[in-house]
């Protein structure tokens, strides 16, 4: 459990913050019908929250607790993005018990997109997720600085709950300075919107410690510093990221949802947060691991992390995005299952021994894999790839 939590006594600057928040939302939903005197409430409260000493860095580990699904990117069959099914996507997301998305990240193919496209997801997940009650993050790291803060700008014209980055993959800083300053120069680019470190190193190929950026980042780098994505197996330095964090004001959200119960006894129920790509289909059983947890029926979350682990174990020789995009598409939710290169598509074949999979699956754990498969319909057997 983390050491010291939020006294749920707010500081005046704390109340102050929250209501210079209210008067953003309030005037970005007057946009539409008020144009530029809605703008200028905007910036005015924008200016206002800058200038909140105890809420500045928009700390509360609160606010981005629950299940954030990393959504995938569709394309269609001329191997454009799209955004036609965004919409479709956001409903189906908020039925499953999601709080908020994660666009353009890992599981996006952010990397693969050009800025434009980046640009039109935004827009669209932020339109849609004002729709159907969703938060949205979206992922604005690029390996060139002045892309990434043109899109950390444009997505907090749109209302954002948060943007975040992951390092420079190709030139890669050298040190935790190097990298505070990397982020920071982003973070000032939506100095009003929370900013989070996405922390990838298999994706990355970037060992600098990530509790280093965050003490960095509460000494001043980053003054609107909220956290972190942590896609990583390391739980020492989670720990240590963790305990940098001695108030536990900032919200750090694993992103491996296979080894979910190594990260729970750092957080209390009410300030967990997560994100991770198979929200899309099994939300409900990841919820149901933390409950389990929490409630303290520990055979309980034991033996659901295991069902949990028993899906990755059966669909990794197919590709994780791959597996959740088809399931999708199965589910009447996409269109169409492609990636984008250098991202490998799935045959045919391969396609209908993944359904396969979906299928024994669903036979054996029904309550949390049956929406993968419509079991009316008899496919024949696979050999099982997990027992």
């Amino acid at each position: 459990m983390r050491r010291v939590l939020r006294s749920p006594h707010r500081s005046i600057a704390a109340r102050r913050g929250t209501a210079s928040r209210a008067a953003i939302a309030l005037g970005r939903n007057r946009c539409s019908a008020h144009g530029a005197a809605a703008t200028a409430c905007v910036a005015a409260a924008a200016a206002l929250l800058l200038h909140d000493d105890d809420d500045a860095a928009h700390c509360d580990a609160h606010a981005f607790a629950g299940q954030w699904c990393a959504v995938v990117t569709e394309f269609d069959a001329c191997g454009a993005a799209t955004t036609k099914n965004v919409d479709r996507y956001a409903a189906h997301l908020k039925r499953e018990g999601c709080v908020g998305v994660f666009v353009c990240g890992t599981s996006g193919e952010s990397m693969s997109l050009s800025m434009d496209e980046r640009e039109r997801l935004a827009e669209a997940w932020a339109t849609s997720g004002a729709q159907h009650g969703l938060r949205v993050i979206v992922h604005v790291g690029c390996d060139a600085p002045l892309d990434a803060e043109r899109l950390a700008r444009h997505a907090a014209a749109r209302g954002v709950a948060g943007v975040a980055a992951m390092a420079p993959r190709f030139v890669k800083a050298a040190n935790a300075d190097a990298l505070a300053d990397y982020c920071a120069s982003i973070a000032r680019a939506a100095p009003a919107t929370p900013f989070f470190y996405y922390h990838f190193p298999l994706a990355t190929g970037v060992a600098t410690k990530p509790s280093d950026l965050v003490r960095a980042a509460l000494a001043g780098r980053i003054p609107n510093f909220a956290g972190m994505k942590f896609s990583d197996s390391d739980m020492w330095e989670y720990g240590e990221c963790c305990d940098a964090d001695a108030d536990g004001r900032l919200a750090f959200l694993p992103g491996f949802e296979a080894q979910t119960l190594a990260h729970l006894p750092y957080h209390p129920r009410e300030s967990y947060g997560t994100v991770s790509l198979s929200f899309s289909l099994l939300a409900p059983l990841h919820r149901d691991v933390a409950d389990a947890f929490y409630a303290q029926r520990g055979a309980e979350a034991h033996a659901l992390q295991a069902t949990s682990r028993s899906f990755f174990r059966a669909v990794t020789p197919f590709g994780w995005t791959q597996a959740v995009k088809l399931a999708l598409v199965d589910r009447g939710i996409l269109d169409s299952p492609l990636c984008r290169a250098p991202s490998r598509n799935l045959s045919p074949d391969e396609r209908d021994a993944l359904r396969r999979v979906f299928r024994d699956l669903a036979t054996r754990e029904p309550k949390y894999f049956g929406g993968l498969v419509d079991l009316t319909v008899n496919m024949p057997a696979v050999e099982s790839t997990y027992t």
